[in-house]
């Protein structure tokens, strides 16, 4: 089978065709998709280093593919999915006049079987990736991953949804020297719910044979979730409590010295943000980076990035609950990346108490991106915390065929602590629960009063000591007449963390006032004081938003404050916080954007580093339509920093398309990034042509230049990109 994967493939095809109805047979041939896609670039890039040395570089790409897929019902409920992905990639490159030219042959074969049955639904299937890599003058490589797979669906009227998947897989090189690991992989998820009450379950086992390292591992994990809602006295009082078991089992066997154990760390919830200041960037939560779906964006984008507001870093981060060890991350993206471009990324590791300062704990210049899955894999030496993120940069202009990838989409984050195989122990358990619950009272009804309160209680067997707080609190909120209205909330917090025991007494406070409908003010107060162990820290701090409409087509915010923070290390620190952004519409085909932001931080008491402290960041815009067809837009970004030299951003683009309908369209755009040279300063200039010659077929060329400037090396290069993509 591994031989004449993509052959076997076509026979299943073929065979289930004919077996289906003679009358509709044709018909599902006729609905197979058909691509035809054919890439060419020419790269050319110039190394000058600081020594004077000069590397040139002259890369030549053909990628021609072919994509199949057959989507069709071959009986009234049996669905076949089956085709393939056929690739070539023919490289040459020239180092100062030395050739080499090589070829990688991608193969993916791939058939899927399933019931349509909304009770009962069961499946098989075949999915074979096989690539092949030549290099005149060297060994071939060949490298392949089989997997079978087979599904089951339950879902009986008023019961329990079950869904089960096995997958057998097998990665190994031609030769089996070094890539030969097998893997056993079922898992069964069930989910019922009825009326407030939701229980749900997810179970899962691994087994692993590395033949190389000689390691089998063998893992069995279980997580039980039931949460509950209901309301009472005419829904004055609301009630939820949730509740989650987990258990993960871990038995190896190694008979080698070589090898390692990833154990996977379960977290709280995810966290992402965009900031250029990460030692500083409080991160918003985000469900959908552990919600174990890779293929679904999570809202963060790693490709290259529509202005210059969207260059900052990208922070994506997990909340353990309580300080866990942790030394590998994987960062599921949505698409397959060739080499050039995930080298381009390089991550940072940063970690935190509280989410609010984080401290940079590695630097990870490259990171291995999966053969045959989708995914970054980071390891850096273990860090122990409750917060814990990576930093990237959004994909850089300058990096060669760049103008391919806009869209990299983040899935998934996952988090491990890996051991070497004699240090893990034969046998490993570890259990864990979380129990959450929280009620609503309301009080009076004008005005609107309500007791708050909720329990939350953790533990994992051997890895800490388990964790509670309990919290009661009163809010209230009232509107006095038009102008006027007001909410407060003050709570206080107790419980066992893992430094000690905790007390914190919560509060916040807002007004607002709307003396005019273009005329809206804020004032917010929060604070918090906080006993751990008896080491006290507080945070307190206010701030007045304003938001104006002194014109129409004018918008206006503007706003200011101070913070202050005692840290339990005796480090008092107070922030001064100045903000303003407008959006101006003279006309209907021209607009402005503005933004300006500024934190000034004094320190005193214990604490490392310069006493004073300033950021600065400006941002303006510019977009203009002198014509319906023709968009103008100028962006410019400048950030200031206490010792560090001003970073300044300059983009401008412009897109023509001059038929009505779209199908012809001209780009252009031009990239200016200055930074002190340790940062490298960047300038890239782009045009490109897109003509759409149906719905999905079209021919895209784009001519690129790029110029990047570090401390020692100065790089320049040239790009020229095509690509004919046929819907046939």
């Amino acid at each position: 089978m591994r031989r004449g994967a993509a052959g076997f493939t076509l026979v299943v095809t073929g065979t289930l065709a004919c077996l289906a109805r003679p009358a509709s047979a044709q018909g599902i041939f006729a609905d197979m998709q058909k691509i035809l896609e054919f890439g060419s670039s020419s790269v050319s890039t110039t190394n000058t280093f600081g020594s004077g040395e000069v590397l040139k570089t002259d890369t030549s790409n053909l990628l021609p593919a072919l994509t199949l897929n057959l989507n069709a019902l071959v009986y009234p409920s049996l669905r076949l999915n089956t085709g393939g992905v056929f690739e070539l990639n023919r490289t040459s490159v020239s180092v100062n006049g030395l050739k080499t030219v090589s070829t990688l042959t991608n193969n993916r074969p791939f058939f899927l079987l399933q019931s349509t049955s909304p009770v009962l639904a069961p499946g098989v299937g075949y999915f074979r990736r096989e690539a092949l890599s030549r290099t005149a003058g060297q060994s071939n490589v060949k490298l392949v991953n089989d997997e079978r797979s087979a599904y089951l669906r339950w879902a009986p009227a008023g019961g329990p949804q079950s869904d089960f998947q096995f997958l057998k897989t097998h990665t190994f090189d031609g030769e089996r020297a070094f890539q030969d690991v097998s893997k056993d992989f079922g898992s069964l998820a069930s989910r019922y719910i009825n009326r407030g009450l939701s229980l749900n379950y997810r179970g899962s086992y691994l087994s692993t044979d590395d033949r190389i390292a000689r390691l089998q591992t063998h893992q069995v994990s279980h997580a039980i979730h039931g949460d509950y809602s209901r309301s009472f006295l005419k829904k004055r009082l609301l009630w939820n409590a949730a509740y989650t078991v987990n258990r993960l089992g871990l038995r190896t066997a190694a008979q080698g010295e070589s090898g390692e154990v990833s154990l996977p760390v379960t977290p709280f919830e995810g966290l992402s943000g965009v900031s250029d200041t990460p030692i500083t960037a409080k991160l918003s939560p985000n469900g959908a980076l552990i919600d174990f779906n890779l293929r679904a964006g999570a809202g963060m984008n790693l490709g290259l990035p529509a202005t210059p507001a969207d260059a900052q870093s990208r922070n994506i981060g997990l909340h353990m609950l309580t300080p866990t060890e942790v030394n590998r991350f994987r960062i599921w993206v949505d698409r397959e990346l060739p080499q050039g471009i995930a080298n381009a990324f390089s991550w940072e590791i940063y970690s935190s108490p509280d989410n609010v300062i984080w401290k940079r704990e590695a630097t990870v210049s490259v990171a291995p991106f999966g053969t045959f899955e989708s995914y970054f894999e980071i390891d850096f030496p273990v860090i122990t915390a409750q917060y814990v993120k990576v930093v990237t940069r959004a994909l850089s202009p300058a990096v060669p065929d760049s103008a391919r990838f806009r869209d990299i989409l983040v899935t998934e984050m996952q988090a491990f602590f890996r051991r070497p195989a004699g240090e893990a122990g034969s046998t490993m358990n570890r259990n864990s629960d979380l129990l959450h619950t929280d009620v609503r009272l309301r009080l009076l009804d004008t005005p609107s009063v309500h007791y708050e309160g909720f329990f939350l209680s953790n533990g994992t067997n051997g890895f800490g000591p388990r964790i509670d707080t309990l919290s009661n609190g009163l809010s209230a909120n009232h509107t006095f007449g038009r102008i006027f209205s007001a909410n407060a909330r003050l709570a206080r917090e107790q419980g066992t963390q893992t430094r000690g025991h905790r007390v914190a007494t919560l509060s916040s406070a807002t007004l607002t006032v709307d003396p005019f409908p273009t005329l809206r003010s804020s004032f917010l107060y929060s604070g918090q004081d906080e006993e751990i162990a008896g080491l006290p820290s507080t945070r307190k701090g206010w701030f007045v938003q304003n938001a104006a409409q002194p014109y129409r087509g004018v918008d206006v915010l503007f706003g200011f404050g101070r913070a202050s923070t005692t840290r339990e290390t005796g480090e008092i620190s107070h922030d001064r916080l100045t903000n303003v952004s407008a959006t101006i519409v003279p006309r209907q085909r021209l607009s402005l954007t503005l933004s300006y932001d500024e934190t000034r931080t004094e320190r005193s008491g214990t604490f490392v580093g310069a006493p004073r402290s300033l950021l600065r960041r400006s941002y303006a815009s510019v977009a203009f339509d002198p014509i319906p067809a023709l968009h103008l837009v100028v962006g410019g970004e400048a950030i200031t920093a206490t010792g560090q030299t001003t970073r300044t951003t300059l983009d401008i683009s412009a897109s023509w398309t001059p038929f009505p309908d779209g199908t012809l369209q001209f780009v252009f755009a031009s990239n200016e990034a200055i930074r002190s040279l340790e940062f490298g300063t960047e300038r890239s200039t782009l045009g490109a042509v897109r003509w759409n010659v149906s719905r999905q077929s079209y021919i895209d060329v784009s001519y690129q230049r790029a110029r990047t400037e570090f401390v020692n090396l100065k790089t320049e290069s040239r790009i020229l990109n095509a690509r004919v993509r046929l819907f046939l």
